[in-house]
């Protein structure tokens, strides 16, 4: 892993966001269900968080693939990268669920144990299951099948002139959106793969292009960037509650305006402080927090839960308990497998990096 100082802070900290947000959601909702409790929360689009993630992704993969351009053997290392980065820790945790479906299938929420959802969960080929939705084993991992889709057409444009490439791959997940909507595909594979979501990718590349090409820096604007990004939640929370309104520009459009903020004004060069600590560490530990809060939440829920009478107060408790134990577990499991993944590696080849 980079050191603190070498990262853009400011994308750390929305990494941070992006993820409690998911979990704030998925643990709000698991209160509600289970207590039989309205907690008033709704109109927060908490899950929203993941689109986040899809405009950071498109960033970084724009920014750390400069090295990549030009270069021999270029397309291999990016995509050795991409999978160092990405892939064991996933492959983990659907271990993990493939081992709870097999040893205790009850303590599964919504989920029934499928072998050729299995194995296309591991290969991160989008999979119909039994009740029509387009899901890995690891029901999280829907995520990661538009993550890899993008990672391979991004690698594409490593063909070409690095000021050309990427656009040129831009436009092309664009006319294939617009072909999927035209064609309406029935296969889930190509009906996850068209899905206007991939659009938001495209707004993360438009960002690092700006970043890398024509930014030459405004330091330390956080007044700036704190307004923009409240401008932008204002934004995520109001075109969410419109009806019908298309997921990729209610939630898309927002959430670039708010990376935007942290990319090109928010002050990167020290990080001081216990909240800044904080914060760097929850960037860190993102990826392990939205892969394993699923497991976390779901004991506590087995446990906790029915010891908790149907009221707002101990929804509010619930919530409380499950996002700390959550955030604890996720911080252990980036210390403990995470990091040790990302250095066995590393170390083959020798030259392996990570973003």
């Amino acid at each position: 892993m980079s050191s603190p100082q070498s990262k853009l802070a400011g994308v750390q900290y929305m990494r941070a966001l992006a993820s409690c947000m998911v979990l704030i959601g998925h643990v709000i909702a698991e209160a509600e269900h289970y207590l039989k409790i309205d907690m008033g929360l709704g109109l927060i689009p908490w899950t929203r968080g993941v689109d986040i993630f899809f405009v950071i992704s498109g960033f970084i993969i724009m920014v750390s693939a400069q090295k990549y351009f030009e270069r021999p053997h270029g397309v291999t290392q990016f995509l050795r990268n991409r999978f160092t980065r990405v892939v064991p820790l996933y492959w983990f945790f659907t271990t993990l669920m493939l081992a709870v479906l097999l040893i205790m299938p009850g303590a599964a929420k919504d989920t029934q144990l499928d072998w050729g959802q299995a194995v296309t969960s591991y290969l991160f080929i989008p999979y119909e299951r039994y009740d029509g939705r387009a899901a890995p084993i690891l029901s999280l991992g829907w995520t990661l099948n538009f993550e890899i889709f993008f990672y391979a057409l991004f690698a594409f444009a490593l063909f070409m002139p690095k000021r050309i490439g990427p656009m040129v791959i831009v436009c092309a997940m664009t006319v294939w959106v617009a072909l999927g909507a035209v064609a309406n595909f029935e296969p889930a594979v190509l009906r996850v793969w068209s899905n206007p979501l991939i659009l938001e990718f495209c707004f993360g590349v438009l960002l690092g292009h700006v970043y890398v090409h024509h930014w030459s820096g405004l330091q330390g604007r956080n007044r700036t960037a704190a307004v923009l990004l409240v401008v932008g939640f204002g934004l995520l929370v109001a075109l969410n509650a419109i009806p019908d309104m298309p997921r990729w520009i209610a939630s898309g459009l927002p959430v670039t305006i708010m990376v935007g903020a942290v990319v090109f004004f928010w002050h990167q060069r020290s990080i001081t402080g216990p909240l800044s600590r904080l914060g760097l560490l929850l960037g860190d530990s993102s990826y392990a927090l939205y892969l394993s809060h699923r497991f976390a939440l779901r004991a506590l829920t087995l446990v906790l839960a029915p010891m908790l009478s149907a009221s707002v107060v101990s929804g509010w408790i619930f919530v409380a308990v499950a996002v700390t134990v959550a955030v604890v577990t996720s911080i252990i499991v980036f210390y403990l497998i995470e990091r040790p993944m990302l250095a066995v590696f590393k170390r083959r080849p020798a030259n392996l990096r990570t973003v």
